[in-house]
């Protein structure tokens, strides 16, 4: 189960390009990326666009899973080594049951009448002397000292009275249960305080540190330096030749074509009809299909028309035919038509198709060479985009700074500064070819911490008197910012950073707000039953969740001192 919920899926368009594709889930933190790709789509035009992805997520850590019925698609993912699903498998989830987070919290007082281990009474191994012993044995230790009579001499001693030692014992009992009854039990109230989640918003202006000298040195609230950085990225490639030559034969044969309509259905040249597998066959010349008639039963019977066919040298899908098309006699419908209209005019076989040879052989054209350098120029552009970031990692390391690029398209500037590829490279035949490019990047990079913190004092002094900011929410994670604003001639940028977090009642004792909240909390319900203090608490307007634990377990009011009763937070839901 944990397995099943450590993926993510993803669904890419039709028409999704592979930078596209990547900038949606570089940042997704699961282990298993499921993307579903539909059939024909862009992303499987080239097994290169698999290969760029299955690369930059391994580099993250991640494992990238294809899902697609692309026979094609899932052909190219498992040529570059990923895995391949036809379909997403989902398991209805059992949430575990919850534990109450307070089950392992004992109550402070409850741990201040346990008795220390080392306090606690031990039985004596010897045997217990009595009083009168105790006289002897002094008397005779004595006895060195004094001699004569009084040697001999005993000290008297009476038992006391059975009577006197019970009532002693009752009242010692009664006292201590009365002590025990006002001062030992105590209570802890769990409160989950109300919250409510902030998107805070403010203005800021990225200054160019080198054209912003002045401005910069003006320490102003919300201003932030930023640089420009550049950096040349190369690479050459192999490509894989998708277009293919047919150089075989294709199946010819008869087919029967059936015109249930009053009209005549014309039909022009290269007419497809095509069989449930995709495979096409087209008539050579144009046609008109004669009308329906009627015998003397008044029984429709369909205008038919009977022509030569051949096999087209690729499918529906771009798959070569050769002898896939020797086929027998089967339905064929018009897939240029409606689906209203195949049901008017089809074709069936007259006789199977004969003749089909498969022989065809890889061709580079113009088409896998354009292919090719767009491949290329986006792959370069992943690629510059993460040289630009491991060269401000770079700057980060030697200026003990917290530089991050700008994530705006519009400040990444790339331009392609050379493009290589063979001299006569277009119709030759050949499996695979190579291009070299290079281009030039540039971005903008600023100080992630400055504006952190300035979005941080900005949030913390709003908040209501009686709220506070959880600090856990305020992660760098939940910044975003977004350009509103741009001046390329004084090389400033202005953005509106967005911080999310959670704003809570305050009701910790450390706080002047939660010493007000506590004390009215342990005055008003001194003394109450534990449902009556939770139905009170829980309507509350600071409180959003409560839960009381009394000690011992079996008291169900409250004490009736309020130093035996604590105020605390209950743990967050995980």
């Amino acid at each position: 189960m944990e397995e099943k919920l450590s993926r993510q899926v993803v669904y890419v368009e039709i028409d999704e390009e592979v930078t596209s594709v990547f900038d949606r889930i570089k940042t997704l933190r699961k282990k298993e990326i499921l993307l579903v790709v539909p059939r024909k789509a862009i992303l499987f035009q080239s097994g290169i666009n698999l290969q760029i992805l299955r690369k930059k997520m391994e580099e993250k850590g991640r494992k990238l899973i294809i899902v697609t019925t692309d026979r094609n698609g899932v052909h190219l993912a498992e040529k570059v080594g990923l895995s391949v699903l036809s379909r997403i498998e989902v398991e209805e989830l059992k949430a575990p049951e919850e534990e109450n987070p307070q089950v392992l919290i004992r109550p402070i007082q409850a741990l201040r009448n346990e008795m220390p281990k080392e306090e606690t009474p031990q039985r004596v191994a010897e045997k217990k002397m009595s009083i009168r012993e105790l006289v002897q044995e002094f008397r005779m230790r004595d006895g060195g000292k004094k001699k004569g009579p009084e040697s001999t001499y005993s000290l008297p001693i009476s038992r006391p009275s059975r009577k006197v030692l019970t009532l002693i014992l009752m009242i010692s009992i009664g006292l201590f249960a009365l002590i025990g009854y006002v001062a030992f039990p105590s209570a802890t109230v769990y409160i989950r305080p109300k919250f409510d989640n902030l998107d805070f918003t403010v203005n800021v202006t990225m200054a160019d540190k080198r054209l912003n000298q002045t401005l910069l040195q003006q320490n102003k609230p919300h201003v932030i330096a930023s640089e420009t950085v550049k950096t040349t990225t190369k690479q050459t490639k192999v490509f894989n030749t998708t277009s293919m030559e047919f150089s075989g034969q294709n199946a010819k044969g008869r087919i029967r074509i059936q015109n249930t309509e009053n009209e005549p259905w014309p039909l022009k040249e290269g007419t497809r009809f095509q069989t449930e597998d995709g495979i096409n066959f087209r008539i050579a010349k144009g046609v008109t299909v004669p009308g329906r008639t009627f015998d003397e039963n008044q029984t429709v019977l369909p205008g038919v028309m009977v022509v030569n066919v051949e096999a087209d040298p690729f499918d529906a899908y771009g798959q070569p035919v050769g002898d896939r098309g020797n086929i027998p006699s089967v339905r064929f419908h018009i897939p240029a038509l409606s689906k209203f209209n195949q049901r008017l005019i089809w074709g069936e076989g007259e006789g199977p198709m004969v003749g089909g040879v498969t022989s065809y052989r890889a061709v580079v054209k113009k088409v896998d060479i354009e292919a090719a350098k767009k491949q290329i120029q986006d792959n370069l552009i992943l690629m510059a985009k993460e040289d630009l970031r491991t060269y401000i990692d770079e700057i980060n390391q030697l200026n003990k700074t917290h530089m991050v690029l700008m994530d705006d398209d519009r400040y990444l500037k790339t331009k392609l500064v050379d493009l290589r590829y063979a001299d006569g490279l277009e119709g030759s035949y050949k499996d695979k070819f190579e291009l070299f490019a290079r281009i030039e990047a540039e971005g903008v990079a600023f100080d992630f911490d400055k504006l952190f913190e300035i979005l941080k004092a900005e949030i913390g002094g709003r908040t209501h008197p009686d709220m506070q900011l959880r600090e856990s929410s305020l992660a760098p994670e939940n910044v975003g910012y977004e350009v509103i604003e741009e001046d390329p001639n004084a090389g400033q940028v202005k953005v509106t950073a967005t911080l999310k977090g959670i704003e809570e009642f305050a009701i910790e004792p450390s706080t002047s707000a939660g010493v007000r909240f506590g004390s009215k909390v342990k005055e008003a319900i001194v003394g109450m039953d534990v449902s009556a203090v939770e139905n009170w608490v829980g309507n509350l307007p600071e409180v959003d969740a409560v839960k009381v634990k009394t000690w011992p377990v079996w008291i169900h009011n409250i004490p009736r001192i309020p130093e035996s009763i604590d105020i605390k937070l209950m743990e967050p839901e995980k």
